[in-house]
């Protein structure tokens, strides 16, 4: 699994994102979260309304599953209901079990599917949120955070 976990980490590093393993969860959070002196947290367990996400600099979620081989991560509705806190903030924060992290696409659809049905509505995020379609040039953080953090959990 070890292998898996350092191919996740270079994937999710290779498209500007950063990526954490720990054992101690919640030290990284609070590093991380002073770090960017950020002063509204918003978490999924405990989402702002659809208005007032817009004013949080950061959103806290978790994620289902994670795709070695593209730093991808999978966020499924069915367990994920507040998609915006991924979405709007400025800087994203996801934290992943270890035994979460698959090696392809294919390998999470299999993990996430369940009595032969997929949630309705899964998402995908592979690094800080960018664009091409401004005159060509690659945008970071036009249509979502600009930032993202990701927490391997390894204790589990």
């Amino acid at each position: 699994m070890t292998n898996r976990i350092d191919r996740f980490k270079e994937s999710v590093e290779s498209v500007a994102g950063h990526c954490i393993i720990t054992t101690d969860v919640a030290d990284v959070l609070s590093r991380i979260i002073a770090g960017l002196n950020a002063q509204r947290i918003a978490s999924s367990d405990n989402p702002p309304n659809a208005h007032d996400i817009f004013s949080y600099d950061v959103g806290v979620s978790t994620a289902q599953a994670a795709i070695a081989e593209t730093g991808t991560l999978v966020l499924d509705s069915a367990y994920e209901r507040h998609r915006l806190v991924s979405l709007v903030p400025p800087v994203h924060i996801a934290v992943v079990n270890a035994s979460a992290i698959v090696e392809t696409l294919s390998d999470a659809l299999t993990l996430l599917q369940k009595d032969k049905e997929i949630s309705p509505a899964i998402t995908f995020i592979t690094g800080p949120s960018r664009t091409a379609d401004i005159e060509l040039t690659l945008t970071i953080g036009v249509h979502g955070p600009q930032e993202l953090y990701v927490v391997v959990d390894s204790s589990k």
